[in-house]
This record gives structure tokens, sequence and C-alpha cells, in this order.
């Protein structure tokens, strides 16, 4: 072996994994230099101490990134924060768990949506589990329910995964559900799914694109309907519509399916 080459096939190599890094960008592709973004990060019980959530700052990098102003507040402080801006901003994102609120308090002419929306189509594809969220109406009482986490962090009081949705979930449908968890590299096989009548995924921050995209693709090969955090609460809260403006041919796709 003569080693010959070496030094451009690494440079082969690193152009290669810059062209496939830049294909997705999580918020990037939505503002312009100088645009002005509102994130709204709740801080409860169930956040960190002393940091923010990786979807958090991965949205704030991307947008710092691409000439942009990021502008972070609690959803207690967005009327405020709205206020005081001097021009209208171009986008507020939300943790999905406050839609609600954020929905009420964001005047109708600005534009909303959320990070886990936004990471969905980031880290796999919005339109699947857009249509998973609209097959979350045909849940009745005693159906089973999948819900995956992609990371393996420690589970508190009023857990998003564990407690919040299983709980609005079983409101909704008027009776008990039978949930099961699954975190970190576990997965349902084709023959598992069989039993579940949805999978519900989390934003997948933790994960690359290529394993979510590959989980999102075996739940549709075994025509299961499967959506994730912030796209389902989206649809229990009733913001969803608002939250895919940002996207007109999901928007498109939801209103017509």
């Amino acid at each position: 072996m003569n080693k010959e080459g070496i030094n451009e096939l690494k440079e082969k190599m690193i152009d290669q994994a810059n062209i496939e890094k830049h294909e997705k960008v999580i918020i990037g592709d939505l503002i312009e230099p100088n645009d002005f973004v509102v994130l709204v990060t709740p801080i409860d019980k169930a956040a960190p101490k002393g940091r923010m959530i990786l979807p958090q700052q991965q949205t704030i990098r991307d947008i710092i990134d691409h000439g942009a102003v990021a502008i972070i507040t609690r959803e207690t402080e967005l009327k405020e924060t709205l206020a005081s801006l001097g021009e209208k901003p171009k986008l507020v994102v939300t943790d999905s768990q406050a839609f609600k609120r954020v929905n009420e308090d964001t005047p109708k002419d600005l534009t909303l949506t959320s990070f886990s929306i936004l990471f969905a189509r980031y880290k796999g594809e919005l339109k699947p589990l857009v249509l998973g969220a609209k097959k979350v109406k045909n849940l009745k009482p005693g159906n089973h329910v999948l819900i995956c986490e992609g990371c393996t962090h420690h589970r508190q009081d009023g857990d998003i995964g564990r407690d919040k949705i299983p709980r609005w979930l079983e409101k909704m449908v008027g009776g008990k559900l039978h949930f099961q968890w699954t975190s970190g590299t576990k997965y349902p096989t084709p023959e598992e799914m069989k039993k579940f009548d949805l999978i519900i995924h989390c934003g997948g921050c933790m994960l690359n694109p290529k394993e979510m995209e590959f989980r999102i693709s075996q739940a549709i090969k075994n025509n299961m309907p499967i959506v994730n955090y912030g796209v389902l609460i989206g649809m229990v809260t009733g913001v969803l519509k608002r939250a895919l403006e940002p996207f007109p041919e999901v928007t498109e796709m939801f209103e017509k399916e």
C-alpha cells in the first residue's frame, strides 16, 4: 500500500460531510438576515436546571448562522416582549407545551409554529406526522399506544411523555388507553408494531436524521400512524393548523385529507 491520494480522499470526505450537513436546516430557510425571531421557552420543573434543552439551543444557533436575531422569552412575558419590539417578528416559535397560551397571546397577523414541528421536518418528514395526528381522532378507549423517546433522560413528575400526553389523550377519547414506552435505541419491529394503534415519537433531538427517517418509514410501511410530540400537541390544543402555516404544502394536505 503506497498511501497515495490520502489527503485528496480526506478532502473529498470533508466536502461530502459538509454537503450532507447542510442539506437540511431547522429554521434558516424561513427567515432572512436581520429578521427578529421570538423563541418562547417555558421554564417549569421539568426544564433542565441551568441550561436550555437541545432543540432550543440548536434553533438559536441556526438563527444566528443565518444572520437573524433570536429573542428568547418565557410564555409569561410573551405579551410584553412582543409589545416592546420595534418591528414585527418574522416568526414566533414556542415549546409545544405552551401552545395554548402562546396562541392566545400571539396576534393573528404573526406567524406561529413550534420547536417540535420545526424538528419534525429537520429530523424526519413532517407530512406523515401530520397525517398521523389526524388519525389520533380515531382512537377509542382500550386502544394501545406506544410512546417512543430517543433519549434516556431522568423522568420527573409532569414529564411530557410519561404524564402529560397520556392524560391529554385519555381526556380526548373519554376513557383509558393502554400505553407502553420505549427509550434510547429501542424501536419496535414490524411484528411488534401490530399490537399498537398509534406511535407517538419525541422530537428526536438526540437521534440523527437518518434514524428518524428510518423510524418514520418503518411505521409507514406497516400502515402504522405515527406522530411526534409537537404535532400531536398542536392537534390536541386546536393550534395545529396555525402552526403549519409556514409550510404551505403541508397545510394544503392537512386541509384536504
